[in-house]
């Protein structure tokens, strides 16, 4: 690891919003890699998601938040949690604010994240969705606070969008000897990790609107040989009538699953895998602490 760099900066930059925000595909597109899985169903980021981008002169964490809730019920109670914990650990904030997004959501969020006393700029996503002259619900907020803004397009323009908040962020990072992290790597997360989210996306992806937010993946198994991989997973459904759903018929949407996952996983490690899914169903899972824990789904106080 690189030590007492000149003129260098590192830090925790968060990035918070409502559900379907934008933040996952923001950074996946800040990293050219793909470390945070991707939806159009909200409430698809569950826990932190980090990734790390490493510049000549500054390394930033960026961490993707799941989206800001008003339920604190069950695992939304974790969720929130998440968020809460997110923005206490970071040294900079960006709150992410869909072009469609309500002005009662920009003034909540923005007066959640300016309690935390934090440096954070304000990033206005999904800009393509204004049609000529159309001004985000939020913008006369936004313009009688005097809150500072850039507009950003991830999916029309993600060089442009990269340039844009990286010149908000990098002045706001504190100074450090060199990178808090190795600069080989891009993410935090372990393959165990990576490779349950990948089989929770394509189980996003495949199900209908209600199952995937009942549902829920563990890793069994994960033995890294060669040549294949071999990972056994467990997906959770927590309605019995459910389990049939995931699995299909004829087994035909639990392969259609795995077949995409195991597509996602296989260009992460670089190697083949050998990816075997159940399915099993915890009944009431969402709102029960021992399982919540046992799936991860607790923020660790440190």
């Amino acid at each position: 690891m690189s030590e007492n760099k000149e003129n260098y900066r590192a830090g925790f930059v968060a990035l918070v919003g409502q559900p379907n925000a934008g933040k996952s595909t923001l950074l996946n597109a800040l990293l050219e890699e793909k470390v945070s899985i991707v939806s159009d169903k909200p409430q698809t980021t569950r826990s932190r998601v980090t990734g790390i981008m490493n510049l000549d002169n500054a390394q930033i964490v960026f961490v993707d938040a799941p989206g800001t809730l008003k339920s604190t019920s069950g695992i939304n109670k974790y969720l929130q949690e998440e968020v809460v914990d997110v923005i206490a650990k970071a040294d900079v904030v960006c709150a992410l604010l869909a072009a469609e997004a309500s002005e009662e959501h920009a003034k909540e969020l923005i007066g959640t994240i300016r309690k935390s006393k934090k440096p954070w700029v304000a990033i206005i996503t999904k800009a393509d969705l204004l049609k000529g002259t159309r001004t985000p619900k939020f913008f006369n907020f936004l313009m009688e606070e005097q809150i500072p803004f850039v507009s950003i397009s991830t999916l029309k323009n993600g060089e442009e969008a990269r340039n844009e908040l990286l010149s908000r962020v990098l002045p706001l990072l504190p100074e450090s000897k060199g990178p808090l992290y190795d600069e080989d790597l891009y993410t935090t997360q372990t393959l165990r990790q990576i490779a349950a989210e990948f089989v929770r996306e394509a189980a996003f992806e495949h199900l209908r609107e209600e199952i995937p937010y009942g549902l829920a993946v563990r890793i069994l198994d994960f033995k890294e040989e060669e040549p294949v991989v071999r990972i056994r997973c467990e997906l959770l459904v927590d309605k019995e009538n459910h389990k049939g759903i995931v699995i299909g018929s004829k087994g035909s949407m639990l392969k259609t699953i795995g077949s995409h996952a195991r597509k996602e996983i296989e260009r992460v490690l670089g190697q083949q895998v050998f990816l075997e899914l159940h399915v099993a169903v915890k009944e009431g899972w969402t709102k029960n602490p021992r399982i919540l824990k046992e799936l991860g789904y607790v923020v660790t106080k440190e």
